[in-house]
């Protein structure tokens, strides 16, 4: 009867979170950074012809969540909700007693996230596309692959599964490209010790290696090489194009000790609190269990870069690494069986080796660390399975999430109804064919959503192209938070408009 019930309650659980996730994929409003122009004709030939990048598979999931609003509540909030449902049942390794903790544990602790990480992965539809799908993809990957490992058997229809999945997962971001390579090659490897996984292994490393190829063939990348900047000074090259081999790897050896492993505990607690974890639970669980106290070091690093916002002098740096290598010693030391040991540390170094190609440009943002927190929840989840599987560790687990939820949750109702307020006014504006309209904007900017509003005239006429407004309606796009009063608003809020005067030339160059 207990085991009834409890099967009741997680699925009770895992439906409510569904529809949670599906109502935050509706709330996300179209960003005008990228999602209009992935959402027109202009987004199309991007993808078909790759003329940004190589990403053919996180851009198509672009092109058809900005073309097609049922795809992106779908796609998004059916991958928001896959990514802690995997986490979950790879952490759980088949006990059932031990996926809804795990569960609750890992949606709580992707929750935490910070809003910087939230508008660039769950609050822009198509950064979802490419970070949020990729992250669900691999996480599917590794299930195969532990599903090929036990079960060893029709090894052709596995490798045809897995080269094709490889391949997919490759064509989504440059950097996981190269991380993906890297992983199905130590796959690989390993079959060689293991005959009846050759084929499938092999398979994955080949269509990882086919993506790395499409992805790195694209011309975006050669003008890169070539000239040290590419798409108009988006992209820049961290050392002088031309580089010997050994000045270049300096460079990048520097920007990514520098910069990328320390920044890490800039904007938010999510990596520093499942970091924290791993080294306390880690040496706890070891001969050096006096070592555990060092968990309080990533938390103190945290605080510290936070606190004065700098990455860059020696002793902030020297902190973030030090908490990089406390975590793996502390895997390393865990009394657990070799296999077990082998796993984790390897799934641990793909956290920051998933960093590492990054330092070739000096583009940076907190979307990039997503996988990563990902990877380090789960590894602190499996060390604190025996406390989360007690009925407080239940307990607090399943507090923490519904806390967040509910933050969250509130942030998007808000920003729904003001898109739904929108696009009433829209559509009375069309059909009284008025020739300006005045927009409200909630105030969740920069934390629920970023640039839902244009910021030029350019970026006004794709607004207009997208939502089907005619091309010689005047924008007016009030501040954040008049929402709250609309349709009245201040002598102040209509002071502080943008406003948009159609504006021919502009027009008339757009691509038909």
């Amino acid at each position: 009867m207990t085991q009834r019930r409890n099967a009741m309650l997680c699925r009770a659980v895992l439906a409510a979170a569904l529809i949670y996730y599906l109502f935050i994929a509706w709330a996300v409003p179209y960003s005008c950074t990228d999602d209009l122009q992935w959402g027109m004709e202009q987004g199309v030939r991007w993808w078909k012809y790759g003329l940004l990048n190589g990403r053919y598979a996180g851009n198509l999931c672009a092109v058809l969540m900005c073309h097609f609003p049922p795809v992106k509540v779908l796609l998004m909030g059916g991958c928001m909700f896959a990514i802690p449902v995997l986490m979950a049942v790879l952490m759980s390794r088949g006990d059932r007693e031990r996926f809804l903790p795990m569960f609750l544990a890992a949606n709580g602790m992707i929750l935490l996230m910070p809003p910087i990480m939230w508008i660039e992965v769950y609050g822009w539809v198509s950064g979802f596309g490419n970070y949020g799908v990729s992250a669900a993809v691999f996480l599917a990957f590794l299930l195969l692959v532990r599903q090929a490992h036990r079960k060893k058997d029709r090894p052709g229809a596995r490798a045809a599964l897995l080269l094709g999945w490889a391949l997919v997962m490759g064509l989504f971001v440059e950097t996981l490209s190269l991380l993906f390579v890297g992983v199905t090659l130590v796959l690989g490897l390993y079959s060689l010790w293991d005959r009846p996984l050759r084929l499938p292994y092999w398979a994955s490393f080949a269509g990882a290696a086919l993506a790395v190829v499409l992805m790195f063939s694209n011309g975006v990348l050669a003008e890169l090489l070539g000239q040290g900047t590419a798409l108009q000074g988006l992209r820049n090259l961290t050392f002088p194009p031309g580089s010997g081999p050994l000045a270049a790897g300096a460079a990048i050896l520097q920007w990514y000790f520098k910069k990328l492993l320390p920044i890490a505990f800039l904007r938010g607690i999510h990596i520093a609190l499942p970091m924290a974890a791993i080294i306390a639970l880690g040496f706890w669980n070891s001969r050096l269990r006096p070592l555990s106290v060092l968990g309080v070091l990533p938390l103190g690093t945290f605080f510290l870069i936070w606190s004065t916002e700098d990455y860059e002098t020696w002793y902030h740096a020297a902190a973030g690494w030090l908490c990089w290598g406390l975590a793996f010693l502390a895997l390393a030391a865990v009394r657990c069986e070799p296999e077990l040991k082998i796993r984790r540390l390897l799934l641990f170094l793909a956290a920051p080796l998933a960093l590492l190609p990054l330092a070739a440009t000096t583009t940076l943002g907190q979307r990039f660390y997503f996988l990563p927190t990902l990877i380090l929840i789960m590894l602190a989840m499996d060390l604190a399975a025996p406390l989360l599987t007690t009925r407080a560790g239940t307990w607090a687990a399943g507090l923490v999430m519904v806390g967040l939820m509910l933050l969250w949750g509130y942030r998007g109702a808000e920003t729904a109804a003001c898109t739904l307020a929108r696009s009433a006014e829209i559509s009375r504006v069309a059909a009284a064919d008025e020739k300006q309209l005045v927009l409200p904007t909630d105030r969740y900017n920069r934390i629920f959503w970023v640039t839902r509003n244009p910021w030029n005239v350019e970026y006004a006429s794709y607004f207009r192209q997208f939502y089907g407004i005619g091309e010689d309606v005047t924008l007016i796009f009030l501040p954040d938070g008049s929402d709250e009063a609309w349709p009245d608003y201040t002598p102040e809020q209509w002071e502080s408009r943008q406003e948009f005067a159609p504006s021919d030339d502009f027009v008339s160059s757009l691509p038909k």
